[in-house]
């Protein structure tokens, strides 16, 4: 499953998880970088090239430091875990940090939110 097959969230579920919001804006930056990317290939070089490579440049800036925000983020739903899971494993290569280890911050972050639902959840049940 590709990412662009993973529906945006409805409101609600922003609300309880602003994981949602960190996807969508990842999914936005990786579609401008994707266009950006697509006109510079179709150009010689020259001034028109230049041009659309500088954007192309700071659109694949863009989405790189989000990815890194991305993949360290936790969500605080199981909703939302399942969701950056799901879209995670959908991202192409070049949609994903360049740092080689950023599988272990995001699984690490995963189990640490996980965990922490898990915890809000049994204060709730022993609090009831």
């Amino acid at each position: 499953m590709s990412s662009q097959e993973i529906y945006p969230p409805s409101v609600a579920a922003a609300d309880r998880d602003l994981i949602f919001l960190v996807i969508e804006r990842h999914r936005e930056l990786s579609a401008h970088y994707d266009a950006a990317a697509s006109v510079s290939a179709k150009l010689e070089d020259g001034a028109e090239f230049a041009a659309a490579d500088e954007v192309t440049g700071q659109t694949n800036l863009a989405l790189t430091e989000h990815a890194n925000v991305l993949i360290r983020s936790k969500p605080a739903t199981i909703a939302g875990v399942i969701a950056l899971t799901r879209y995670v494993a959908g991202l192409r290569e070049w949609e994903l940090p360049d740092d080689d280890a950023w599988h272990r911050a995001f699984l690490e972050g995963l189990a640490d939110a996980i965990d922490e639902i898990g915890m809000a959840q049994r204060r709730r049940h022993i609090g009831n």
